[in-house]
């Protein structure tokens, strides 16, 4: 019964980059949890934010890049606690995970100047 319900749990290791050399002092900014294989990707989106896990950023025009086996799923600008609208964002995270684990890396793009 036990093996059966971790294998409905999807392991989602996130890692975002740093954003100045103060924000280097904690970095990898690691983070780990688990949800359903059934929740989406948005699902993911809505966990962070809530741990306001993204640096916060004087400005604007920058942004977070959520990128998931090399490919860009989701993109967040500036200080945005929410996706701008992505076609993967209702996608299940059974979808991209592998062996029960979804790897998620927010690369940060500065704003031009």
């Amino acid at each position: 019964m036990w093996f059966w319900r971790v294998m409905d749990n999807c392991q989602i290791d996130v890692e975002r980059d740093s954003v100045c050399m103060g924000d280097d002092i904690n970095a990898p900014h690691s983070y780990k949890f688990s949800l359903p294989l059934s929740a989406s990707i948005a699902d993911v989106f809505s966990h962070l934010a809530g741990r306001h896990y993204f640096a916060s950023v004087a400005g604007k025009n920058h942004s977070w890049e959520a990128i998931i086996d090399g490919q860009s799923l989701a993109l967040f600008k500036g200080n945005n606690q929410v996706s701008e609208p992505s076609e993967y964002l209702s996608s299940m995270l059974s979808q991209f995970a592998v062996n029960g684990v979804l790897r998620v890396v927010f690369q940060y793009n500065s704003a031009t100047t």
